[in-house]
């Protein structure tokens, strides 16, 4: 939006509006994160966050996938790309590669 409103400046504008933010939050916390870093509690907070993030992180892949497999081909492609991205070691390129190739194909 602030580059259709304001060309580079508008620009600058929304990107610090939009990143600094996080940003700033995210230096101060990663700041005290390494001034604690020998406390005990850290370690407890850490194995907490691992699974807080897989939840997320999980919960964020299936709004996604709900949205883009209306069909049930389109659902068993995502069903498939999943499966191969948790089960092999390939990269997710090749994944979303084959993953296009086969809802070109039977989409």
């Amino acid at each position: 939006v602030g580059w259709h409103v304001a060309g580079w400046a508008g620009l600058l504008v929304s990107s610090i509006a939009k990143f600094g933010p996080s940003s700033i939050v995210t230096l101060l916390v990663m700041g005290a994160w390494r001034r604690f870093k020998d406390r005990p509690w850290r370690r407890i907070v850490q194995a907490g966050l691992v699974p807080l993030t897989v939840g997320l992180v999980a919960a964020s892949g299936i709004l996604i996938a709900e949205a883009s497999a209306p069909t049930w081909r389109l659902a068993a492609i995502v069903a498939l790309a999943t499966g191969l991205s948790m089960s092999k070691r390939l990269h997710p390129l090749w994944v979303l590669a084959g993953g296009a190739l086969l809802g070109l194909l039977f989409a």
